[in-house]
């Protein structure tokens, strides 16, 4: 098998299973791409230990004593403060402890170089950065900070952590130009209409707009643009962008302009003597194909041009037209029999941004199948219809959207809109909770809900539930209910409407 998440996912069965021995386990594990948790705790289950495959170089007689940030701010101060005594009087030193051992940390941790102060800040937990670390940064320190790589991470976590309120105060500042990321720059601006300083958040989005190539983020800086200023400017260049996300149809509802066509193609079947669409491996070799062979990517898109792999189709082709031509598939319509069509186009637009309908995907961290399953969840919905199912049965994708839908069954008991329901989706539905009962997100208020939608604190969440919204509105549509954006981003800070964790 090619090296790939696909033969981490099958290495990893492997090694759990009773039969395997230990020898052939091991083998096995130093064939693996990635090392993640999965295969180490099957592979310390099996050999009573996870073996180290590449040793790291022991620095003999260091003094440096490691303590991770996190490991320490889970201990109190008296504990800190005796441990780091402990390591002086044996000739030894901690950066860590010398910060986090003091009465006042941030105090101290402001003495420190600007790589030092960014890898205790990223690194405490976020409880210890809420009780000792929400306080300002002064001018000093960011203008050393700002050229610090680390510092788009603390940067982050500044800003999408409402306790933080002095620390991010300190945040909105004039600057002409820095080294930050694009995401840096928006979220900076984010922060600064926050403290009610537009002149300051428009500097940040007009710097952001320079770090970026991704059409997208320009859409994205476009809208917060028209938002501060009302220029309608900014949504005429919205309505030339290529990109459907909700910033594009937002700016279409606002100018009373209909949504851009999108490509849903239908396709002949064809049976394939060489390619199974359910085999993670057969998917393999297509993706590499396509890096060895970028100047074929048209055979390829002849090869695979039927209804059973029409999702690979669509691949292609978004690729061959540099995703500039937005194709919206509807693969599998038996899969489909008997639902809604808001089901149906919820499951649609889960599936388009999960694995853009590729059945046997394969993420990671095992997600499965074309609606991208973890395999304690398939196991658990497995029990719940007292069934018992081999995990490789999910890429059938009419098996992974029964046990999908199975599942929003679920997530419908608790939220009622999309963007949840997305949030829940790829997040856990803990997070989603932990979200929505939070005391700043997706309440009436200036702004709203976009400045919510941008805040929500854990990044991949918070993109793939824009994506698959915007997708949910281009699916109803095509499934013949008109609905626009904007009355689902309306909705989003009325509780009745959304979800049953808030009241």
């Amino acid at each position: 098998m090619p090296t790939s998440y696909a033969k981490d996912y099958y290495i990893w069965r492997f090694i759990s299973e009773k039969k395997t021995s230990k020898k052939d386990a091991l083998q096995a594990y130093k064939w693996t791409k990635r090392k993640s948790y999965k295969l180490k705790k099957a592979i310390h289950k099996k050999l009573g230990y996870t073996p180290e495959l590449k040793k790291k170089k022991s620095k003999k007689n260091s003094k440096n004593f490691i303590i991770y940030p996190a490991t320490a701010s889970k201990k109190n101060l008296k504990e800190l403060k005796k441990l780091y005594k402990k390591i002086q009087k044996q000739g030894r030193y901690s950066d860590t402890l010398k910060v986090m051992s003091a009465d006042k940390p941030f105090k101290v941790l402001s003495q420190q170089k600007p790589s030092l102060q960014c890898y205790i800040f990223n690194g405490v937990t976020s409880k210890y950065r809420k009780k000792y670390f929400n306080k300002a940064f002064t001018p000093q320190q960011l203008e050393e900070l700002i050229h610090e790589k680390k510092f788009n991470q603390t940067i982050y976590k500044v800003v999408t952590t409402h306790a933080l309120q002095k620390t991010k105060e300190s945040l909105v500042f004039l600057i002409e130009d820095n080294n930050l990321t694009f995401e840096s720059n928006f979220l900076l601006a984010i922060n600064a209409i926050e403290f009610k300083q537009p002149q300051v958040a428009l500097n940040f989005l007009k710097i952001a707009r320079t770090k970026t190539i991704y059409q997208s983020q320009f859409d994205q800086v476009d809208f917060w643009n028209y938002l501060i200023t009302k220029d309608k400017k900014y949504l005429e260049q919205l309505l030339e962008s290529y990109n459907i996300n909700i910033y594009t149809l937002r700016a279409r509802d606002i100018l009373n302009k209909p949504y851009p066509k999108v490509v849903t193609p239908k396709l002949p079947f064809r049976h394939f003597e060489d390619f199974d669409v359910t085999n993670p491996i057969d998917w393999e070799k297509i993706k590499i194909e396509i890096k060895k062979h970028p100047d074929k990517l048209g055979e390829l898109i002849e090869k695979y041009k039927s209804t059973e792999t029409l999702g690979i189709y669509c691949y292609l082709k978004a690729k061959e037209s540099n995703y500039q031509i937005s194709y919206y598939p509807m693969p599998y319509p038996l899969s489909m029999w008997g639902l809604s069509k808001e089901r149906t186009a919820l499951l649609y637009a889960l599936a388009k941004q999960e694995s853009h309908f590729i059945p046997a995907s394969v993420s990671s961290s095992y997600a499965l199948g074309m609606m991208q399953i973890m395999p304690f969840l398939i196991k658990h919905l497995a029990k719940e219809r007292s069934q018992k199912i081999d995990l490789n049965e999910i890429f059938n994708p009419y098996v992974a959207v029964n046990y999908a839908n199975q599942h929003l069954d679920y997530l419908n008991k608790w939220l009622y809109h999309p963007l949840f329901v997305a949030y829940a989706y790829n997040g856990g539905i803990g997070f989603t909770r932990r979200t929505l009962r939070s005391s700043h997100l997706f309440k009436k208020g200036d702004y709203e809900p976009y400045l919510s939608l941008e805040l929500v604190d854990y990044r991949e969440s918070r993109e793939y539930g824009k994506k698959v919204l915007a997708n949910y509105v281009i699916y109803l549509n095509l499934l013949g209910i008109q609905t626009k954006v904007s009355d689902l981003l309306n909705s989003l800070v009325y509780p009745d409407q959304t979800d049953r964790f808030r009241k």
